[in-house]
């Protein structure tokens, strides 16, 4: 006969810390998710926007006799007359990922961007979650080691490491963000 398997105390400590730091990693790559969603969406709709404004067509009504056109929309405002400063080394990340932005369309450069933005995305998701590994197998050993003030300073290197890593995700977002416009702007000088 097979004597049951007791389970201690400290073994389900265990396991209910590591669900914890699961619980924690999983929660952390959802906002990852989400905010990756976020900003592609956004440029999305924002393109989509900008391009119906753009494209409409007068409404037939409006051709009768009789019935006044509306005013003309504002002619675009030439680069040169309303400069916008960019960053020169935002314009040479550009380039570098667009050599040959000169002969693509902006939503060609566009695309290529967000994928350059996509692999820099999971690059540093991949590397973020390695630290972030370890910050917690650090908090995990201090635990076992029951020493209280070594638990605290665990915890505070993980909450920075997180931290550390939202604002790396953050700075590639801006970092997108900076040079769609940068692409926008110098095409439209073209």
């Amino acid at each position: 006969m097979m004597k049951p398997i007791l389970v201690s105390r400290r073994s389900e400590a265990d396991a209910g810390s590591a669900r914890i730091v699961m619980l924690v990693l999983v929660s952390f790559l959802l906002g990852v998710a989400v905010t990756v969603f976020w900003f592609h969406h956004a440029a999305n709709k924002a393109e989509t926007a900008a391009s119906e404004t753009v494209s409409q067509p007068p409404a037939p009504a409006q051709e009768q006799v009789g019935v006044p056109a509306p005013p003309a929309a504002p002619a675009p405002v030439s680069p040169a007359a309303n400069p916008q400063p960019t960053d020169p080394a935002i314009i040479e990340e550009v380039k570098k990922a667009v050599p040959n932005f000169a002969s693509i369309s902006l939503q060609d450069g566009e695309q290529i961007l967000r994928a350059c933005a996509l692999k820099q995305f999971a690059d540093t998701t991949a590397e973020t979650d390695d630290e972030i590994k370890r910050a917690q197998q650090q908090l995990q050993d201090a635990r076992n080691s029951g020493s209280a003030v070594d638990q605290q300073a665990a915890m505070k290197h993980v909450q920075d490491t997180q931290a550390g890593a939202a604002e790396k995700l953050k700075q590639i977002a801006a970092n997108l963000q900076a040079q769609l416009a940068a692409l926008k702007s110098m095409k439209n000088q073209q």
